[in-house]
């Protein structure tokens, strides 16, 4: 429980240092779904939703992945060039 407690803090960081504001302002509801597993293949029920984040939370690398593969955190070495250009388009 402690260890999954800090796997939060960990998230939290990252995404407080790390985190495409821009894109998370701009998406925000498409966010909220991502976090209720709300929609596409991952539907769930608000139970079955809370015990995924908890399995999630074991390890935040994969966590981390996700919110990166969908952009919602930018990879350790990009750049504000890099950054700028990522968000060009929104």
């Amino acid at each position: 429980m402690i260890q999954r407690l800090l796997n939060l803090v960990k998230l939290a960081c990252a995404l407080m240092t790390r985190g495409n504001w821009k894109l998370i302002r701009h998406s925000r509801n498409q966010l909220t779904d991502f976090i209720f597993c709300r929609s596409g293949l991952n539907r769930k029920s608000p139970a079955n939703a809370l015990y995924y984040w908890y399995d999630l939370l074991k390890g935040p690398e994969m966590l981390i992945w996700r919110l990166e593969t969908f952009g919602f955190l930018f990879i350790p070495e990009a750049g504000p060039e890099t950054r700028k250009r990522l968000n060009r388009n929104l």
